[in-house]
Protein backbone atom coordinates (compact mmCIF):
# COMPACT_ATOMS: atom_id res chain seq x y z
CA UNK A 1 0.00 0.00 0.00
CA UNK A 2 2.85 2.65 0.89
CA UNK A 3 4.55 2.01 -2.59
CA UNK A 4 0.87 2.96 -4.48
CA UNK A 5 0.76 5.54 -2.58
CA UNK A 6 4.43 6.90 -3.42
CA UNK A 7 3.14 6.10 -6.93
CA UNK A 8 0.24 8.09 -7.28
CA UNK A 9 1.79 10.74 -5.41
CA UNK A 10 4.58 10.64 -8.18
CA UNK A 11 2.35 10.66 -10.97
CA UNK A 12 0.34 13.57 -9.19
CA UNK A 13 3.46 15.52 -9.25
CA UNK A 14 4.11 14.62 -12.76
CA UNK A 15 0.97 16.20 -13.80
CA UNK A 16 0.47 18.65 -12.02
CA UNK A 17 3.99 20.38 -12.78
CA UNK A 18 3.05 19.63 -16.60
CA UNK A 19 -0.14 21.60 -16.67
CA UNK A 20 2.05 24.69 -14.48
CA UNK A 21 4.70 24.97 -16.83
CA UNK A 22 2.16 24.68 -20.06
CA UNK A 23 0.18 27.73 -18.76
CA UNK A 24 3.06 29.16 -18.03
CA UNK A 25 4.52 29.19 -21.46
CA UNK A 26 0.94 31.26 -23.08
CA UNK A 27 1.15 33.06 -19.74
CA UNK A 28 4.43 34.61 -20.97
CA UNK A 29 3.09 34.77 -24.63
CA UNK A 30 -0.47 36.63 -23.20
CA UNK A 31 1.72 39.08 -21.52
CA UNK A 32 4.28 39.66 -24.03
CA UNK A 33 1.79 40.42 -26.66
CA UNK A 34 -0.23 42.66 -24.26
CA UNK A 35 3.37 44.63 -24.09
CA UNK A 36 3.70 44.79 -27.64
CA UNK A 37 0.21 46.15 -27.75
CA UNK A 38 0.46 48.53 -25.56
CA UNK A 39 3.44 49.84 -26.73
CA UNK A 40 1.68 50.56 -29.96
CA UNK A 41 0.99 54.29 -30.58
CA UNK A 42 -2.61 54.89 -31.81
CA UNK A 43 -2.47 57.99 -34.02
CA UNK A 44 -6.03 59.78 -33.72
CA UNK A 45 -7.35 60.18 -36.94
CA UNK A 46 -8.50 64.14 -37.58
CA UNK A 47 -12.37 65.13 -37.38
CA UNK A 48 -13.78 67.17 -40.29
CA UNK A 49 -14.11 70.64 -39.21
CA UNK A 50 -17.14 71.96 -38.50
CA UNK A 51 -18.74 73.69 -41.68
CA UNK A 52 -19.90 77.25 -40.65
CA UNK A 53 -22.25 78.90 -43.55
CA UNK A 54 -21.14 82.20 -44.92
CA UNK A 55 -23.19 85.24 -43.49
CA UNK A 56 -24.60 85.60 -47.77
CA UNK A 57 -25.47 82.22 -48.61
CA UNK A 58 -26.68 81.98 -44.94
CA UNK A 59 -29.49 85.07 -45.40
CA UNK A 60 -30.74 84.13 -48.48
CA UNK A 61 -31.05 80.22 -47.08
CA UNK A 62 -33.28 81.82 -44.28
CA UNK A 63 -35.03 84.34 -46.55
CA UNK A 64 -36.07 81.19 -47.95
CA UNK A 65 -36.77 78.70 -45.17
CA UNK A 66 -38.82 82.21 -43.28
CA UNK A 67 -41.40 82.95 -46.30
CA UNK A 68 -43.48 79.79 -45.16
CA UNK A 69 -43.84 81.62 -41.58
CA UNK A 70 -45.25 85.56 -41.97
CA UNK A 71 -44.95 86.07 -38.08
CA UNK A 72 -41.46 85.17 -38.09
CA UNK A 73 -38.67 87.63 -38.67
CA UNK A 74 -35.08 86.27 -39.16
CA UNK A 75 -31.50 88.43 -39.16
CA UNK A 76 -27.75 86.61 -39.56
CA UNK A 77 -25.20 88.27 -38.18
CA UNK A 78 -21.38 86.36 -38.25
CA UNK A 79 -23.36 82.83 -38.84
CA UNK A 80 -25.58 83.48 -35.96
CA UNK A 81 -29.41 83.22 -37.34
CA UNK A 82 -31.64 85.47 -34.86
CA UNK A 83 -35.52 84.57 -34.57
CA UNK A 84 -37.93 87.08 -33.53
CA UNK A 85 -41.67 87.13 -34.10
CA UNK A 86 -44.78 84.85 -33.47
CA UNK A 87 -44.96 80.90 -34.74
CA UNK A 88 -47.65 78.20 -34.02
CA UNK A 89 -45.92 75.36 -31.68
CA UNK A 90 -46.86 72.89 -34.71
CA UNK A 91 -44.72 74.91 -37.08
CA UNK A 92 -41.44 75.43 -34.56
CA UNK A 93 -39.88 72.08 -35.34
CA UNK A 94 -40.30 72.23 -39.36
CA UNK A 95 -38.82 75.94 -39.18
CA UNK A 96 -35.40 74.81 -37.16
CA UNK A 97 -35.15 71.81 -38.79
CA UNK A 98 -34.71 73.78 -41.97
CA UNK A 99 -32.64 76.16 -40.28
CA UNK A 100 -30.45 73.88 -38.57
CA UNK A 101 -29.80 72.21 -41.74
CA UNK A 102 -28.32 75.63 -43.33
CA UNK A 103 -25.05 74.92 -40.64
CA UNK A 104 -25.43 78.22 -38.77
CA UNK A 105 -23.18 78.59 -35.88
CA UNK A 106 -26.15 79.05 -33.81
CA UNK A 107 -29.60 79.78 -33.43
CA UNK A 108 -30.90 82.30 -30.97
CA UNK A 109 -34.75 81.37 -30.72
CA UNK A 110 -36.59 84.29 -29.39
CA UNK A 111 -39.96 83.40 -30.76
CA UNK A 112 -43.41 83.79 -28.99
CA UNK A 113 -44.90 80.25 -29.14
CA UNK A 114 -49.13 81.04 -29.94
Amino acid sequence: MNRLNFKILVVGLLFSTGVYVTSCKSKTKDESTQASADTTAVTPVPSAPVEIAADDALTTGVKDATKDHPGVNATVNNGEITLTGNIERSKLPDLMQTLNSLKPKKINNQLTIK
